[in-house]
């Protein structure tokens, strides 16, 4: 058995929480921690929501709120809408914690007396209405190699260059649409040229990674790495604890990742057990998975890496004692790299990337309002954008209810239970002998677990829908209602129910409420977390069984008219 951290971006809390949150990782991450929970894999899934940057202080200002209040409001919503959806952190947290800023100006330290840190007068882009420099992901403009528009200050999510802000054509503030101007200014940089070979040969052996990610990221990587600024002039977040720079704040690209090791060792804290976060983060056979959007790629298959390969080498010094411990550190060993950087496509509208601006936004709060939890899992798992950006429409979700949850899955474990219940009297075989029916379900797991390793989790669930759909067949065609004899019913019942609680068992990590009404309705242990193995395990250990009471688990949605 091993430790797997599971990483997911941190939601920004300059506003509520979209449906291409759930279709990017946050959905996805929780399949995942669930089956290597049931493996009997020690995890830990950690995240939290990101309240430092401009675009807080702004939205905030526009709500005439004070900011604190405005990102808590924000932070309390996400952590609501994790629960309805069964989305089971270990730990939830924010990066307004101490114990959050405390990590972070440890690595800016660290980084400097390291020096991988370096002062430099710049010029930069002003906006004059707000008063302030902006990020480079606060400035647009047209591509300057494609053209497209709106291409943000640090790479063109069409064409997949990487940019600087002033290579923009027509460059535009994100903050007062108005046409920012230039002005010089002293800035703290992380200098990653000088990690470019490291970097390269830590990307060789990542070949396994989703092709879009792997090429991505090479793809930056072959533009050449640059010394990009970590301070900001603004006077929400941590600030910097290095002299000259006590008035800045460290830039949220840098610090929001190091929120991973913060939650992790703040989750410890929390155990009573202040060096637990060690056997995750120092146990070279610990693998740690990022879960993230397309637009993140870089931050964290790159520049998260980059800033762990600075801070290790602290850990090279001859002295004896570790340099500027972190919270409950007492090895002096390197922080593990990420194993897989897990990011999912864009989940459009309309076919662009959703946006408040154009109004082709959708609240994942608006969106449980109709539709059942069950439904939304299924739905981001399914159709999430593993390979290719997918357009989103919410009239297809009742279509993708009605003709796979109820009529393939739902339908088939309802009408063999009430069978069993009505004409056996519930009372059934627990062994299955029918031989290609054991066989297709043994395959089924042993395929899923292989998919679900590789975290390839739309076919892993189709692989679960063929079984239901196998199901389907077998009890159609085997027909125990057309056998008068009693104990080739009860065979043929026995082996039918045999799918359903391989169903039961499957659906676990995808759809944990589900799996757990038909584990009810089987009155057998629902098994969410347990028994630490992928693999059929019969209702009883008794030769019979008696079910429960047959119930309908997934309704139907009535289809409105487009004449209505």
């Amino acid at each position: 058995m091993k430790h797997v951290l599971i990483g997911v971006s941190w939601p920004y809390t300059n506003g509520p929480m979209h449906v291409g949150h759930l279709a990017g990782q946050n959905i996805v991450c929780d399949v995942f921690a669930r089956f290597h929970r049931i493996l009997g894999n020690t995890v830990a899934m950690v995240s939290g929501s990101d309240m430092h940057g401009t675009p807080i202080t702004i939205k905030a200002e526009e709500k005439g709120v004070p900011v604190e209040e405005f990102v808590e409001t924000n932070h309390q919503a996400f952590i609501e809408i994790f629960s309805k959806l069964s989305i089971k952190f270990d730990l939830f947290t924010k990066t307004r914690t101490e114990n959050h800023k405390t990590v972070a100006r440890n690595f800016i330290t660290v980084l400097h007396e390291q020096g991988f840190l370096e002062r430099k007068t710049s010029t930069q882009y002003y906006d004059a209405e707000k008063k302030q420099f902006l990020a480079d992901r606060y400035i647009e403009g047209n591509c300057p190699h494609c053209d497209y528009f709106p291409a943000r200050g640090d790479q063109c999510d069409k064409c997949g260059h990487v940019l600087t802000p002033e290579e923009l054509k027509n460059p535009i503030s994100k903050l007062s649409n108005s046409t920012p101007i230039l002005k010089e200014t002293e800035e703290l940089y992380f200098d990653m040229s000088k990690l470019q070979k490291e970097l390269e040969d830590y990307l060789a052996n990542k070949s396994y990674w989703r092709k879009q990610t792997y090429s991505l990221s090479q793809a930056w990587l072959k533009e050449g790495l640059r010394a990009k600024p970590i301070s900001r002039d603004i006077g929400w977040g941590i600030s910097l604890p290095l002299k000259d720079f006590e008035r800045k704040v460290i830039y949220v690209w840098f610090e929001a990742v190091i929120g991973y090791l913060s939650a992790t060792i703040e989750w410890s804290l929390q155990q009573e057990k202040p060096s637990t976060w060690e056997d995750f983060w120092k146990n070279p056979y610990a693998e740690h998975y990022y879960f993230i959007a397309k637009d993140n790629i870089p931050f964290h298959s790159l520049f998260w890496p980059a800033q762990l390969l600075a801070y290790n080498s602290k850990y090279s010094s001859g002295e004896d004692s570790i340099l500027h411990p972190l919270p409950g550190e007492t090895k002096k060993s390197a922080l593990n790299l990420p194993y897989n950087v897990v990011a999912n496509l864009f989940l459009n509208i309309k076919g662009e990337k959703m946006s408040k601006s154009k109004g082709t936004l959708i609240l994942a709060e608006d969106l449980l309002k109709e539709y059942s939890p069950e439904l939304i899992r299924y739905f981001f798992v399914r159709y999430a954008p593993e390979n290719h950006d997918i357009d989103f429409e919410i009239k297809d979700l009742p279509v993708l209810n009605n003709n796979e949850l109820v009529a393939t899955l739902g339908n088939y474990v309802y009408r063999v239970a009430s069978y069993a219940k009505t004409k056996l009297q519930g009372t059934v075989s627990t062994q299955i002998t029918n031989s290609t029916v054991s066989q297709r379900i043994t395959e089924t797991f042993e395929k899923t677990q292989q998919l679900l390793e590789h975290v390839t989790f739309s076919q892993a669930l189709q692989e679960v829908m063929s079984l239901a759909q196998f199901g389907n067949q077998y009890f159609n065609d085997a027909a125990p209602w057309k056998d008068k004899d009693l104990e080739t019913q009860r065979a043929i019942v026995s082996n039918a129910l045999g799918i359903v609680r391989a169903l039961q068992l499957l659906l676990r990590p995808f759809i944990p409420t589900l799996s757990e009404k038909i584990a009810l309705m089987l009155a057998s242990d629902s098994l969410i977390e347990s028994p630490n193995t992928w693999k059929f395990i019969p209702m009883s250990e008794k030769e019979t069984h008696e079910i429960g009471t047959p119930t309908i688990p997934v309704e139907k949605i009535e289809m409105v008219s487009q004449n209505d």
